[in-house]
């Protein structure tokens, strides 16, 4: 159980009226925490960009090699289909 003033209540439920289709108060609050989260993690990606741009470069260089590593050579499905 999570004990807030009714002003805090009220400020919740208008937020799942408004932005979130009606959800519940504890649907709203949790998106706004992974809001918050993301802010949070975009926030700390500038800031290793700006401090760290050899870092930064290395990181993408790196995710660029796993995102190409993910996706397959061939796609055999009209192969298996057509055979």
């Amino acid at each position: 159980m999570l004990r807030v003033s009714e002003r805090t209540r009220d400020r919740v439920l208008e937020v799942a009226a408004e932005d979130f289709s009606g959800a519940t108060a504890e649907e709203t609050l949790n998106r706004l925490l992974d809001e918050h989260w993301e802010a949070k993690a975009i926030a700390a990606m500038d800031l290793f960009r700006s401090t760290d741009p050899a870092g930064w470069s290395a990181y993408l260089a790196e995710a660029d090699g796993w995102d190409r590593a993910a996706v397959p050579v061939a796609d055999t499905w009209d192969e298996r289909v057509s055979g």
